[in-house]
């Protein structure tokens, strides 16, 4: 075996640990944010209404985690289809996948937050979780911009309509993301006290994606048969 083949190889190897250690990440991440969903301690003796409020933690728990996976799993869906046009990496892709992943390892305590510690006057980790999920968005296409813009040279030749798509649906979802945390901090420096302007306005994350779902949809290449 030749000394070219061998680097070649090794470097096929190396890559593959890149891909499997970005995968390890967003597994334990999911794995993490279920641990936080305990049954609540119910009392020996039953009273009236005690139930349904001894079980709204685990629910509202219940609640952060799906939002949670929802977004945990698209992004490793998302990571995993831009990672298939890699063919090489550098220090740069490393830096900016270990950013990326930071945020996605940061759910956990985020979902926790906007699962038992908002109240009344404080709303800081709604603000957080918010912030995690335009975190992972823009982070994601920061990479995205690298291997298909700044160092295009890492990315495997041909697959021009998969590469357009891969970038503009990146895009798209980053700047929706952004938008809606701007949105909802903005309503929270400027209304304060309208605490339920703000939880309405978590509902636009829907609207928002939709939108960038449709604009990208025109770049989505043709699937063959």
């Amino acid at each position: 075996m030749s000394n070219k083949h061998q680097t070649s190889l090794e470097k096929e190897f190396e890559l593959e640990r890149v891909i499997l250690f970005s995968d390890a990440v967003f597994a334990i991440a999911i794995t993490l944010l279920v641990i936080d969903i305990k049954f609540p301690e119910l009392p020996e003796k039953r009273v009236e209404g005690n139930i349904s409020e001894l079980i709204q933690p685990m629910v509202r728990s219940f609640v952060a985690f799906a939002l949670s996976f929802f977004f945990i799993g698209r992004s490793w869906s998302t990571h995993l289809r831009l990672f298939r046009l890699l063919k090489k990496y550098d220090q740069g892709l490393i830096n900016r996948n270990l950013l990326c992943l930071f945020f996605i390892v940061t759910f956990p305590f985020s979902a926790s937050g906007i699962a038992g510690h908002v109240r009344g006057g404080f709303l800081l980790p709604v603000y957080v979780y918010i912030f995690n999920l335009a975190a992972v968005s823009i982070t994601h296409f920061i990479i995205c911009r690298y291997i298909l813009h700044v160092k295009p040279w890492l990315a495997i030749d041909g697959e021009a309509a998969e590469k357009k798509y891969t970038y503009f649906s990146s895009m798209y979802v980053a700047i929706a993301m952004g938008v809606m945390c701007v949105i909802i901090v903005g309503i929270g420096l400027l209304l304060p006290k309208q605490e339920s302007y703000i939880g309405f306005s978590c509902i636009l994350v829907a609207p928002l994606l939709g939108i960038a779902k449709r604009k990208s949809k025109k770049y989505k290449p043709v699937e063959r048969s």
